[in-house]
């Protein structure tokens, strides 16, 4: 976390001398502000263990999001990002940062391009969240799986690349490896034990935390770094398949006085394919198992299984965007704790639409409903069954500055 503050204070010390070069620093603002209505049982965000972002209690105007991401040229070769996040709930931070990493692209001299990136970022997982600050592109909030991912995992470490540029030589398309080492992602898990599969547009920063009280997800608990490795194949932009194996090797038998070590793996492939300049599919899968607890002393670790898909479709006419998507996702708790297992299961529909007003403004609105069974929800008072639905409208407003 120490390198996450080191890239701020590089920022900050740049951006006078270099503010007055061309091309050099460029910043995205957006603002997105909501009227919610919601059925169901609290929020996980708020103390409960219901799935969605807001709840009864939270409708009404709301803040979305805020959030600046800067691009900052240092050499020819050299950039710097930071994305700043606030979301006007109660986190101990009101501002606070979701990505700060150092990118080196070196110019391409032969048919592969080399790409590494150093600091904290999100992996390359996500089919949806293309926007700036990892946002969502099709709907106003991410499905099942990028949910989780923008919850409880962000890479802090290194991540190279290796693009194979076969679409510039006539070959059927692109074929990128990918690989990272990184640390301080061992309570990555805890979640998903907890609360189960949720969805939100609610994604964790890198010093704050999720939930009543607080979640962080951003320690070092053990000495094992972590890896992840993937392969993408694109055919210019109308097909995209991706594939990625995720493990942070903690110990699962560690613990400090703040965080538990999980032992989280998980593989996942997805694909978008775009026929035409109007329609979208995604599909994507991911499934893995997470634990925590000696290993020498199975009945007292919990281990549990995992997996959720979904499938989305978005068609673009003029101004205007509609999408659809479907979800699916599960738990099984293998053995562990006492008290009701912590097995999740249920699905979603969401149906969205986005108006593009022009000048940097939108209009987006989204119906989104959810049937899950948790048997944990009894032990605070719900039900374990619940069907939950939330509706947002949201204005919002996005700029670029550059200079």
């Amino acid at each position: 976390m120490r390198l996450c503050g080191a890239m701020v204070l590089v920022s900050a010390a740049l951006w006078g001398p270099l503010a007055g070069a061309q091309d050099r620093l460029s910043v995205t603002g957006e603002v997105d502000v909501r009227w919610v209505y919601a059925t169901g049982v609290p929020s996980y965000l708020d103390g409960g263990l219901g799935t969605l972002r807001f709840d009864p209690d939270h409708d009404g105007p709301r803040l979305g999001y805020a959030l600046l991401a800067s691009r900052l040229r240092i050499t020819d070769i050299l950039t710097l990002h930071v994305v700043a996040d606030a979301y006007g709930d109660h986190d101990r931070n009101f501002v606070d940062l979701s990505e700060a990493f150092i990118e080196a692209r070196p110019f391409p001299t032969h048919s592969i391009r080399w790409n590494a990136r150093v600091g904290a970022f999100f992996m390359p997982v996500s089919l949806e969240n293309r926007g700036p600050g990892w946002t969502d592109v099709y709907s106003i909030t991410p499905s099942a799986l990028n949910t989780w991912l923008g919850e409880e995992f962000r890479t802090i470490g290194a991540e190279v690349e290796a693009r194979w540029l076969g679409a510039s030589q006539g070959y059927l398309g692109d074929v990128a490896l990918v690989g990272a080492v990184y640390g301080w992602n061992d309570p990555a898990g805890v979640l998903l034990a907890e609360r189960g599969f949720a969805l939100t547009d609610r994604p964790s920063t890198l010093f704050g935390g999720l939930g009543m009280p607080p979640t962080t997800f951003y320690h070092q608990v053990g000495r094992n770094p972590g890896y992840y490795s993937g392969l993408t194949w694109r055919h210019h932009d109308r097909l995209e398949i991706r594939a990625l194996r995720y493990d942070n090797r903690a110990d699962p038998s560690a613990e400090t006085a703040t965080a538990f070590a999980w032992r989280t793996r998980f593989s996942t492939v997805g694909a978008r394919l775009e026929p035409t300049a109007a329609w979208t599919f995604i599909v994507q899968y991911l499934d893995g198992d997470t634990a925590v607890g000696p290993n020498s002393v199975i009945a007292e670790q919990f281990k549990m299984t995992y997996r959720t898909v979904f499938a989305l479709t978005s068609f673009e006419w003029n101004r205007e965007r509609f999408t659809a998507r479907f979800d699916d996702f599960r738990t099984h708790q293998l053995n562990g704790f006492f008290g009701p297992p912590s097995n999740d299961l249920g699905h979603a529909w969401t149906l969205g639409w986005m108006h593009d007003l022009g000048h940097g403004w939108q209009l987006a609105a989204e119906w989104l409903r959810v049937t899950s069974r948790f048997p944990p929800r009894v032990e605070i008072g719900e039900s374990a069954g619940l069907i939950e639905s939330q509706t947002q409208v949201a204005v919002r407003y996005r700029f670029h500055l550059g200079v």
